[in-house]
């Protein structure tokens, strides 16, 4: 009987999986016993070919060149090259005879591992060990319950995800090369990203909004009638409460309204009940703690990987559904008691877990897509391991718990009270609530700041329409028209999923890259465009920045998924409208004069850490640019000497190379015979400074 190769994502999985199988001889980048092979890929070991890595003629950048081909095959990445020749050699190995595909169980995780098969040429046949949990049981549970890597599910998601890769090249690729050369100066590179470019608009548009917003007066008019409860002036139509712009009418309905009495036109009183929230999926916990905490999207996706990957305590993170499947009922009482301790006991005792009710509000095999919402593991070291968390974890940890808590708590009750009330002819409107149970409100209590706004709502008397009530005073108040709020880490991740910018799995990163672009920044807590980020907009065609862009090419994947739009005609079509668009812009691009070029006065950002660049000097008395962050834990050693080759290269041209991890063409390298060389200065994805050489004809 042959063996079975089983290949994890990372190390540290890899590890943990053969730990769970017993699987005990160590060998160099693999551990084996008599029926497993483990192994692992570190992230990304392929990545699918450039265009100027296939043909040296694109190497120069030329307009007759687009669109460029990029059906040009796999690569494997040199920096983990040799983990894919020990998982290569796995593969090719006699005894082999099926593998398991042990990746991160969601879209990004079946495109790695199905490249590293199609690399190492693996004719063996392939399962998927495909689960939310990484706690020994999960694992154990989802080796009984393999699934075929040929069903449905996984054959559309890759040509998905395949189709996604291969048009986002298509997009970064000729638009970056298609604006730099129509639109910028020599020495300048505009980096273009599908989804980076169009939220980059939005927040510059907002930037813009709140930067030339004339503040406006307006009056709102209240009256306190003598039973000691308010009204505001309301339009019923609009079913909203009523700015005036003029003053003078503002003060003559005040004055009609004076000493009147009012008749109770609509009385509507009734009791509430309200369920607890569906349950977290990545992009509400992100919007969650953006709110509380001020946590960038970055940061609570790295806080949530965390729990799930090292600690082993949270479901998998990058999902986008806020239900759990049907068949998890059944051990949802488990999830439950191996964090009935601390803060969260009292509540948990409170529910019989032998008679817990399945409400389709949160059990949905329909609502459920790669992965379900997130919920706690069964771990059952969780008490010791909560202790010891950090306290952005717990923070993180503690939103989750008590959510799933509260999907089985009492529902909220309350009574909803609306009068309607003419004076004069006039509509007041008054609202109010009474509490009459919090139910699963009262668990909030626990949490570091209050998940839910109770506001300090008016109690109104009971009446009944037609009554008269007598005005005892009208109140009018000046106001004036605020701006809309900028984008903050509370709201980006809602104006992204408004526009369908990226995905759980990709919006932090998204954000991230604006950042080490230079083209945003985080500051005083809201994220503004930097004035590089506000150059570059302005000089990118609309349909390009346009959010209808990114929602068009979401609803088509859709359609690659579901099988209705083929992935070849899909970027048939890119291709075609990357022609027509080229046409287009070279009648509006810029004369010479007024190409954007790089004023140097931008931030620079480390490519590595996110950090901000310095110049500086070494004790040698060499230049450099260097990384801030060289004090961090751990430190990041990041650097750029600011002559390279015998060549000084310009500030412009360090952050074209930090920005699009390439330079136009530098002339004039001295080699160390002393001859002189021209060459593009180039960034690997490890940090590494590479020359690059055109083809010599």
């Amino acid at each position: 009987m042959g063996k079975i190769l089983i290949i994890a994502e990372k190390p540290s999985a890899g590890k943990d999986i053969a730990r769970i199988l017993n699987v005990t001889n160590s060998n160099q980048g693999y551990m084996e016993s008599e029926q497993y092979i483990v192994t692992w890929a570190i992230g990304h070991l392929i990545g699918l070919m450039h265009p100027d890595e296939v043909d040296e003629q694109y190497k120069s950048w030329k307009l007759e060149d687009l669109p460029l081909p990029t059906d040009n095959g796999l690569k494997v990445i040199k920096a983990t090259g040799s983990q894919f020749k020990v998982i290569k050699t796995l593969i090719a190995r006699q005894d082999v005879e099926r593998l398991i595909n042990a990746g991160d169980a969601g879209r990004e995780g079946l495109l790695i591992q199905s490249w590293i098969y199609r690399m190492a040429g693996n004719r063996h046949p392939v399962d998927i060990l495909w689960s939310s949990s990484l706690t020994d049981k999960a694992i154990r549970d989802a080796m009984k319950n393999l699934h075929n890597s040929k069903e449905a599910e996984f054959v559309n998601l890759l040509r998905e995800a395949e189709t996604r890769a291969e048009a986002d090249l298509k997009y970064g690729f000729n638009y970056t090369r298609m604006l730099t050369l129509l639109y910028a100066e020599r020495g300048t590179v505009l980096s273009y990203g599908r989804c980076q470019t169009p939220l980059l608009n939005l927040i510059y548009k907002r930037d813009q909004t709140i930067e030339t917003f004339q503040s406006e007066p307006f009056w709102m008019l209240d009256v306190t009638y003598k039973k000691g409860f308010k009204g505001l002036l309301f339009d019923t139509k609009e079913n909203k409460v009523i700015h005036i712009t003029d003053k003078i009418k503002a003060q003559a309905i005040a004055d009609a309204c004076r000493n009147q009495n009012g008749k109770v036109i609509n009385y509507r009183s009734e009791d509430k009940l309200a369920k607890a929230p569906a349950l977290f999926n990545l992009s509400e916990l992100q919007i969650t703690m953006g709110k509380k905490y001020g946590f960038t999207p970055e940061k609570t996706l790295q806080l949530a990987q965390r729990l799930y990957e090292t600690h082993k305590i949270l479901s998998y993170p990058r999902t986008d559904s806020r239900f759990l499947s049907d068949d998890l009922f059944s051990e949802i009482g488990s999830h439950l008691t191996v964090c009935s301790f601390g803060n969260f006991e009292e509540y948990i005792k409170q529910l019989n877990l032998n008679q817990l009710e399945k409400e389709k509000a949160y059990f949905n095999d329909n609502k459920v897509t790669d992965h379900h919402a997130l919920i706690p593991t069964v771990n059952p070291d969780m008490e010791a391991i909560y202790k010891n968390l950090q306290e952005d974890e717990r923070k993180v940890f503690d939103e989750v718990v008590v959510s799933l808590i509260t999907i089985f708590m009492p529902p909220y009750q309350y009574q909803s009270t609306d009068i309607n009330t003419e004076i004069n002819g006039y509509i007041f409107h008054s609202s109010g609530t009474i509490i009459k149970d919090l139910g699963y409100k009262t668990i909030y209590r626990i949490l570091g700041k209050s998940s839910d706004k109770n506001k300090d709502l008016e109690i109104l008397p009971a009446l009944s329409e037609g009554e008269y009530l007598r005005v005892e005073n009208t109140e009018l108040r000046e106001e004036k028209t605020k701006p809309p709020a900028r984008i903050s880490p509370a709201n980006i991740i809602k104006v992204m999923n408004k526009f369908r910018i990226g995905t759980s799995a990709t919006a932090a990163e998204i954000i991230k890259t604006l950042e080490k672009r230079s083209f945003i920044k985080l500051e005083k807590g809201n994220y503004i465009s930097t004035s590089l980020g506000r150059e570059f907009i302005q000089i990118v065609p609309e349909r390009l920045k346009s959010a209808e862009l990114t929602m068009n090419f979401e609803e088509q994947l859709v359609r690659v998924n579901q099988g209705t739009l083929s992935k070849e005609l899909f970027l048939q079509d890119i291709d075609q409208q990357i022609t027509e668009d080229l046409i287009k812009f070279k009648t509006e691009a810029p004369d010479p004069a007024n190409k954007l070029k790089i004023d140097g006065q931008t931030e620079m950002k480390c490519p590595l850490c996110g950090c901000a660049m310095r110049a500086g000097r070494t004790k040698s008395g060499k230049e450099n640019w260097y990384c801030t962050g060289y004090k961090n834990i751990p430190a990041c050693d990041f650097k750029i000497w600011k002559e390279i080759a015998g060549k000084k290269l310009s500030e412009a041209q360090v952050l074209s190379l930090l920005t699009a991890k390439k330079t136009q063409l530098i002339k004039g390298f001295k080699g160390k015979s002393g001859n002189t060389f021209d060459a593009y200065l180039k960034l690997s994805e490890e940090g590494k400074i590479e020359f690059e050489f055109r083809k010599k004809k």
